[in-house]
């Protein structure tokens, strides 16, 4: 009797030893100030710091993410199956009407998550890996369910080790339908009707601004010059000559021009006034 007391204590105080070092005993929500920690299909879980504080080379950490309806479905076929856990409910069709509504994902080594570190910053995001077809993808969650979580240390043959208790249920939000929607101006903020009409305003002026420039650069009228490129009148040559020429008979005579010789000079190939005007 005796015996068994001193185990009992012994058993108690290394639980009160183990709770005082700060374990954690199931997943909890991140502590960071996300603004969106639990959405319609993912949730933001702290990282399994110092869960497990025992030696166990190789080990892994995984996680159970699925409907808090069926925890009692996972605890009896871990309990009942003698074959690899990890592959007791694959994810593509884990949450099938027929199916387990449970899946399993890895999360990292043990060795990654000791006891003398704990970082309040890091995160596990589930559902990250969004709509996958992995056995053990990390896969998002039905739309609008209530979600409970469990930590698991697995060795490398597969075989489950130890576990953490069940998180407290988790309810996501569900997606309304589009045409439930109401998006008409009351639905709206102050700043954004705000931020609206002062686009709109400023819209408005650079347009009126462009039309009025466009409407100062059609109508003004042209300017022209008055100023008209005067001609020089072609001056007439009755008659050439050449240097090389030294007879009396001018054979480049213009006959067009016989009736004005009176008017030139023998010697002379230019008229008068026409040479005074220039």
């Amino acid at each position: 009797m005796k015996t068994n007391t001193v185990i009992r204590l012994m058993s108690l105080m290394s639980i009160w030893m183990w709770t005082g070092e700060g374990q954690i005993f199931q997943p909890e929500l991140a502590s960071n100030a996300f603004l969106a920690k639990v959405t319609s299909n993912t949730v933001i879980l702290k990282q399994p710091y110092c869960v497990f504080n025992q030696p166990c080379p190789g080990c892994e950490i995984w996680l159970v993410a699925g409907l808090c309806s069926a925890n009692g479905t996972f605890d009896a076929l871990v309990h009942s199956s003698t074959t690899n856990i990890l592959s007791l409910s694959p994810y593509p069709t884990a949450f099938n009407p027929s199916s387990s509504n449970f899946f399993l994902t890895r999360v990292g080594l043990l060795s990654d998550f000791p006891c003398n570190q704990y970082p309040n910053d890091r995160y596990f995001v589930v559902g990250a890996d969004g709509i996958c077809s992995g056995v053990n993808c990390n896969g998002v969650l039905p739309d609008g369910s209530i979600v409970c979580f469990k930590y698991l240390l697995i060795d490398a043959n597969g075989a489950l080790v130890n576990s953490s208790n069940w998180s407290g249920n988790i309810t996501l939000p569900k997606l309304l339908p589009l045409h439930t929607i109401y998006d008409g101006l009351s639905a709206r903020s102050g700043a954004m009707v705000v931020i609206t009409t002062i686009l709109c305003v400023a819209a408005a002026l650079l347009l009126l601004l462009f039309l009025i420039m466009l409407c100062v650069t059609c109508c003004r009228p042209t300017k022209k010059d008055g100023k008209q490129i005067s001609v020089m009148n072609s001056i007439r040559i009755p008659r050439y000559d050449t240097h090389n020429l030294k007879d009396s008979v001018h054979p480049y005579d213009n006959p067009a021009y016989q009736s004005d010789l009176k008017n030139y000079s023998t010697s002379s190939t230019l008229p008068k006034d026409g040479a005074r005007k220039l």
